[in-house]
Order: structure tokens, then C-alpha cells, then sequence
């Protein structure tokens, strides 16, 4: 059962709340002001619900004793600044007076929603990092080792950042390096995917929409997501000069003091931001916001020193996860894997790995398991006997660094409708991790 702590100085609304927060089953303390709240320990709560105005201390008072426990408060001042004032100091969500009973009730589920899903994401994130603590942006080339270095030293003042290198360098698995050893490690790392949507879709995706008339209606954006953390930006071309004029603007409303943005961005693009000026993609005053942190991130056939040790780090994470424990690379395979150029990068050679490791049915790897060569030519041979899943499996993974998902549909005689829908059936997205592609 849910422990809500009520922070309310009118006794009827107090009671009132009371009653139809137990009614739906949440377990309630109730007080009249912050001073006795504070006797409840109040990071012992699931949801605090707080009044703003409250005799001795403002409701937001108690954002501080919370710790990690959502705090949202009511105001009879149903004022947009009353509600980003709150916002500001910490409160995840506000409900204005005289509020409805569904209302509050949806808001309650969400923040308890929200709040459980950040503790599993961090939990997941310290898994992640004891099992496997950043081996895939350890490396021993000069250049990447220099950019690594710079993104470890920046400040939680560096609100923008740009890394530019070949689809498949890394480039997204460098910007949750950056997130996760940076000052904003506690907030939300939140992933902005811009070539999935609609040019005209995007500004309401990062900065949501607003029903001023039903507030269930209205839709936060991954901004607002991304609050006191990260918002990752895959492709930064695809994002539109309407978009790039209102960052730009929230840019200098903070620079201003306004403090309406607190929220690091980093950009991810496959060409030098001057490349997209030129073109004319990318606003020059929008650049400007990222020429202080622009960041290139090698090829994998410039940093042929780490490749061997890449590939003995995805064999072992894909014997591990296929249960085929005592795998390894012959020498011809050794050799094969150094002599190839790696045209899709380190995403290429996960998914090489993979597709061995599926294949081989001895505890060593040979070129014939790795498949490198042309699509269509005999490097490429695809075995007869693998079942139907097991072929598109091979198939796909073999393949998806090379061709587009329309030109992979089309070799499958499917639609990309029914190739989508076979990815996700069989839990095989289109890049295996989000790190590795951006």
C-alpha cells in the first residue's frame, strides 16, 4: 500500500482528502503545517502532497526533507507562475483549487508511476555499470581518448554539446558516458529520436502541448522530461529551424537569469556542425550554442588498436547471453576481423559477433561464422538448415549495417510494415544497443 504524507492547513479540505485518498486504498498521514510534517519523516513516503501557502513555511518548504519522494503541490492561485515556481524548486507535479477528485487521483498515479520507473532505470543503470562499467568507450587510440577526456572534464555549465563521427562510432554510448559521470548522473537521461518523426510533430514532442481547458490532456515534452538531466538529440540535421529557434530562445532566457532551462543537451550528427551551416540545416546562431563542445569521435578502421579487444568483448557478452560459454576466435578469424574496413563501425562488428556466436556449433569461431564480405557474393554464405526465425534472425543481422530498413525489406519479399512488426515480435530492434548507434 502507498503512504501519502497531506500537508493541509484548512481541516475540512485536509479531511476531505483524506478520506478519498484512503477510499482508493493509499495509506494517509495527514498535517496542518511543515513543522509537523517534519516529525513524520517525510522521506519515508511514497507521494507528498503539499499545500503551497501554509502557516510558518511555504509548502515547497518541504522539497529539501524529501529526498527522492515526488512532492506535488496545491495552490488555490492558479497561476502559471505559482505552478513554475514549484516546479523550480523541485515539486514534479501541481493541482490547482478546488480541484476534481479524478484529477488529483491521476496525478497521484502518475507521479508514483514516474517515480517507480526512475528507481528501476537507476537500478538497471548500476547493474549495467557493474557488469559491464564503460569497456566499450575504453580505448587506446589518441583521438578518442582526447575526446573522452574533454567530455569528462566539462562542467554542469556546458548545456550543449556536440558529437560528430560515422553512423555506428559510439557517439550515443560517449553521451551516456558523459551523463553518468557528470554532476547530472541522478537526473533523467532522456532520448530524442528526431528522424522518426514528422518535421512538423517535432515541436510537440520536445516541448509538449498544453490544453488550457483540460489539464489530462495536456502532454509534457522530453524538455520537461529531461529536467535537472540529459536529453540526447539523434540527428541533429532532423531537427527543424522552428525547433532550433525556440531552444535558442530557452538558451538565452537562461543565460538571463530566467532559469527556465535546466537541462543538458547533447547532439548527435555525423558530420561537423559547420557542414550543416552551409547547407543550411542547422541555424549559425543555433551553432553557436555548441562551438564551445563539438567533439569528433573516430571511425572503427582509425582505431584498429581496440578492435580486437571490442570483439572479444561482445563474444563474451553474446556467449553469455546465447549460453555458449567457452567461445573463441581462431586466428584466421583474428585476421579476417583486422583486414575488413568496418564500414558501419563498431555497430557492424556487434552485429557480426552476434550473428557467429548464433552460428557456431564448436567453441571456436572461424572466418566462415564472421560472413564479412559482399551482400551478395559467396562471403556472405547463408547456411540452408536454420529455421524460418532463426534465418530472418541471421539474415537481418547480417545485413542491417549495410542496407536501409526498405532495401532489407525488399531482399525479405516482406513489407517494412511486417519487417517492423517481425523486429519487434522477436525482440530485434533495428541496432541491437542504443549505445553503439547513434
Amino acid at each position: 500500500m502507498n503512504r501519502i504524507l497531506v500537508i493541509e492547513d484548512e481541516e475540512v479540505i485536509r479531511k476531505q482528502i483524506t478520506l478519498l485518498l484512503e477510499r482508493n486504498s493509499y495509506e494517509v498521514t495527514a498535517v496542518g503545517n511543515i513543522e509537523q510534517a517534519l516529525t513524520k519523516h517525510p522521506d519515508s513516503f511514497d507521494v507528498i502532497l503539499a499545500d503551497i501557502r501554509l502557516p510558518g513555511a511555504a509548502g515547497t518548504d518541504i522539497i529539501q526533507s524529501s529526498e527522492q519522494v515526488p512532492v506535488i503541490v496545491m495552490t488555490s492561485y492558479a497561476s502559471v507562475r505559482s505552478a513554475v515556481e514549484s516546479m523550480k524548486l523541485g515539486a514534479v507535479d501541481y493541482i490547482s483549487k478546488p480541484f476534481d477528485h479524478e484529477e488529483l487521483l491521476l496525478v497521484i498515479n502518475r507521479s508514483l508511476r514516474e517515480n517507480r520507473l526512475s528507481a528501476q532505470n537507476s537500478a538497471m543503470r548500476r547493474d549495467l555499470q557493474r557488469i559491464f562499467p564503460h569497456h566499450e568507450v575504453s580505448t587506446e587510440n589518441d583521438s578518442l581518448k582526447h575526446t573522452i577526456r574533454q567530455l569528462e572534464t566539462l562542467t554542469d555549465r556546458d548545456h550543449f554539446i556536440y558529437l560528430h563521427g560515422e553512423r555506428g562510432t559510439g557517439k550515443e554510448l560517449l553521451a551516456r558516458l558523459c551523463h553518468e559521470t557528470g554532476a547530472r548522473q541522478r537526473g533523467p537521461l532522456v532520448f530524442a529520436d528526431l528522424p522518426t518523426h514528422e518535421p512538423h510533430d517535432i515541436d510537440s514532442v520536445l516541448f509538449g502541448t498544453r490544453n488550457e481547458t483540460d489539464r489530462s490532456h495536456s502532454r509534457s515534452g522530453l524538455v520537461q522530461a529531461a529536467h535537472g538531466g540529459t536529453l540526447v538529440l539523434r540527428s541533429l540535421a532532423a531537427l527543424p529551424l522552428s525547433s532550433q529557434q525556440r531552444l535558442l530562445d530557452l538558451a538565452h532566457s537562461n543565460a538571463m537569469q530566467v532559469k527556465t532551462l535546466n537541462v543538458r543537451f547533447i547532439a548527435l550528427g555525423s558530420v561537423a556542425l559547420e557542414e550543416r551551416v552551409t547547407a543550411g540545416t542547422i541555424d549559425s546562431r543555433f551553432a553557436e550554442l555548441f562551438s564551445q563542445c563539438c567533439y569528433p569521435v573516430s571511425a572503427l578502421r582509425d582505431r584498429r588498436e581496440d578492435l580486437i579487444r571490442l570483439a572479444e568483448l561482445y563474444l563474451f557478452q553474446f556467449a553469455r547471453r546465447y549460453r555458449k560459454r567457452k567461445l573463441a576466435f581462431s586466428q584466421q578469424a583474428l585476421n579476417a576481423l583486422q583486414a575488413y574496413q568496418w564500414p558501419g563501425n563498431v555497430t557492424e562488428l556487434k552485429s557480426v559477433i552476434e550473428r557467429a556466436v548464433l552460428l557456431v556449433e564448436s567453441d571456436e569461431i572461424k572466418p566462415a561464422h564472421l560472413g564479412i564480405g559482399v551482400i551478395d557474393g559467396a562471403a556472405n554464405p547463408i547456411p540452408l538448415d536454420l529455421s524460418l526465425d532463426a534465418y530472418f534472425r541471421y539474415f537481418v543481422l547480417t545485413f542491417q549495417p549495410q542496407l536501409s530498413e526498405t532495401e532489407l525489406a525488399g531482399k525479405l519479399g516482406i513489407s517494412r510494415k511486417a519487417l517492423w512488426e517481425r523486429r519487434q515480435k522477436m525482440n530485434l530492434p533495428r541496432f541491437q544497443t542504443a549505445g553503439v548507434n547513434p
